[in-house]
């Protein structure tokens, strides 16, 4: 699991969670932008152009585990 620390604006995470509107499979990165600020468990990413918010638990660090898609 990615701890606060680990979290630095613009890094580039691996997606993980469920498929939303636009989210390409091969194409499942996406790039940290700062932590919700209601919520500490989820966080705000950029994903193609635009940014979202999604659930810590739904990111990686790239170099986590495989990384094939």
């Amino acid at each position: 699991m990615i701890t606060k620390k680990e979290l630095l604006e613009g890094l580039e995470l691996l997606y993980t969670g469920k498929a939303f509107v636009g989210f390409q499979e091969e194409n499942p990165f996406v790039t940290f932008l700062r932590f919700d600020k209601k919520n500490w468990s989820k966080i705000w990413v950029k994903y193609g152009g635009r940014a979202i918010v999604t659930k810590l638990k739904d990111v990686r660090l790239k170099s986590e585990g495989n990384l094939a898609v």
